[in-house]
């Protein structure tokens, strides 16, 4: 009863936290954006390399912050400085990939993979987050919490669904919990929420919503999928324990890692449909 307790509050405060940076555009969405990157990219090297902070996860965190002044409201005009963050970038790029390559370690292809790969994993999709929730609109502010609550809603319903109802496992090998009726009854949930949705928020169409909503669930899946096989092959129960009762911020933004860049691309395509 009292693990229940502390995983529902700790739970709670996550999505007070989110929405709270979500619904104060510009400099909120970029606050959650460093916030969840660094954090990740840590737990990510932590997954390889036990120790707490090594010169590799401060380069990669400091290339990560530079990706996010980039995309962000804070970023100096390039007439004023003409391609220095990118210089800045390529430069720790460069020594990232050198304390790799030069390190004693013997699988350093392993390991210098395993740093470029967080970046884009990591990086790409917060990004796109903040691309995303940084316009300070009513609708792009409420696009980017949609993101998050479709993942919650699916989240939430493939446990219950699965745990209640679950008879036939959806990924044994990789993902023991999880079954069919769970990402059965995640899917129709989702769409529940996404049609909802479209009630309340009438500025996209009903089909952009439940497109919306059937992307989130189907990419979000993969990527829960995709971080439980990470955590697999090192013999992983968490990615971290920075949330008591949920795990590392890895555990919470697997699925949001795959969906908000496809849920990114898919309103791309999809907004001269629904201007």
């Amino acid at each position: 009863m009292l693990n229940l307790f502390i995983r529902s509050l700790s739970g709670a405060v996550y999505v007070f936290v989110v929405m709270a940076a979500v619904f104060n555009p510009p400099y909120g969405p970029l606050f959650l954006a460093c916030f969840l990157g660094a954090a990740a990219i840590i737990e990510w090297m932590q997954i390889i390399d036990y120790r707490q902070m090594t010169q590799p996860t401060g380069l990669m965190v400091g290339i990560f912050f530079l990706g996010l002044y980039r995309n962000s409201p804070l970023q100096i005009a390039e007439a004023d400085a003409p391609g220095m963050s990118e210089l800045m970038i390529a430069v720790l790029l460069i020594s990232l990939a050198a304390t790799q390559v030069f390190s004693k370690k013997k699988a350093v292809p392993r390991y210098l993979f395993h740093s470029i790969f967080g970046l884009v994993y990591i990086g790409v999709p917060l990004c796109l987050m903040l691309q995303m929730g940084s316009a300070g609109t009513w609708s792009g502010s409420w696009l980017l919490a949609s993101v998050f609550i479709l993942i919650w809603i699916a989240d939430t319903f493939a446990f219950l669904v699965g745990k209640y109802l679950g008879k036939r496992k959806l990924f044994p090998s990789v993902s023991p919990g999880k079954t069919w009726e769970g990402f059965y009854g995640a899917i129709a949930a989702t769409l529940l929420g996404a049609g909802v949705m479209s009630y309340f928020l009438p500025f996209m169409p009903v089909w952009a919503w439940l497109g919306l909503g059937l992307i989130v669930v189907l990419f979000g899946t993969v990527g829960d999928l995709f971080e439980s096989a990470l955590k697999r092959a090192y013999d992983l129960k968490d990615s971290g324990k920075f949330m008591p009762g949920h795990g590392g911020v890895l555990d919470r933004i697997d699925s949001f890692l795959f969906a908000l860049p496809m849920a990114y691309f898919y309103l791309k395509a999809i907004e001269k449909y629904i201007a």
